[in-house]
Parts: C-alpha cells; sequence; structure tokens
C-alpha cells in the first residue's frame, strides 16, 4: 500500500508542479493560434 501511495504521490506532484508552470506563465496563451487570425480572401463576383 504504501508504494501505491508514494507513486500517486509523485503524479499529484507533477501535476500540480506543470499546472504551477503553466499559469505562472500568463501571457502569451500556450495555443498561439489565437493571436494570428488572418484576413480571408474575399469572394470573386461573376
Amino acid at each position: 500500500m504504501k508504494k501505491l501511495d508514494k507513486k500517486v504521490l509523485k503524479a499529484v506532484e507533477r501535476a500540480t508542479r506543470n499546472e504551477v508552470v503553466r499559469n505562472r506563465r500568463g501571457w502569451p496563451p500556450l495555443c498561439g493560434g489565437l493571436l494570428h487570425q488572418p484576413m480571408r480572401p474575399q469572394k470573386k463576383q461573376k
């Protein structure tokens, strides 16, 4: 049981560290695609 507890504790610690690093970074968001939104080409009239 103690081995399982240690594994769970390590997994939770790793997940918490990753979350803190993400939140500490703040800006820019992880997905850069939100910032780059190119204009669509205009439709050609026939």
